[in-house]
């Protein structure tokens, strides 16, 4: 991923921050959904909003985001949370409701973790 749409992606958060006030999920999501939606159509995957997940409990939640290649296949999911959030503790939540612990990246705008295969990997 180029340094040039990192850094974009960051000012287009800080201007959100300035403009709106809020450091809400729902206020500062939409950058980081375009910068990942990047990466995947390089990939030939396309990220979809809110798609249902059925659990193995038969629970249905909702990841912000799902990647999705031209079969409909799952290659991975998107969890965004508030930068005021206890990012470890909404990650241990999510998992309790059952959200797929296979390839799922939840951010912050300030940090991101890596989950693959139930081990947090970056």
């Amino acid at each position: 991923m180029s340094v040039q749409l990192i850094q974009q992606y960051h000012s287009k958060v800080e201007r959100i921050i300035r403009y709106g006030g809020s450091r809400k999920e729902t206020a500062v999501r939409e950058p980081f959904k375009e910068l990942l939606n990047h990466y995947a159509r390089q990939r030939n995957l396309e990220l979809i909003a809110e798609l249902d997940y059925r659990t193995r409990h038969g629970r249905t939640v909702f990841p912000d985001g799902t990647l999705k290649d031209a079969l409909r296949q799952d290659w991975g999911y998107w969890e965004s949370k508030d930068s005021d959030d206890n990012l470890d503790a909404e990650i241990a939540k999510k998992f309790a409701d059952g959200y797929p612990q296979n390839n799922i990246l939840f951010e912050d705008t300030q940090t991101a973790v890596l989950i693959q295969f139930g081990e947090e990997v970056i």
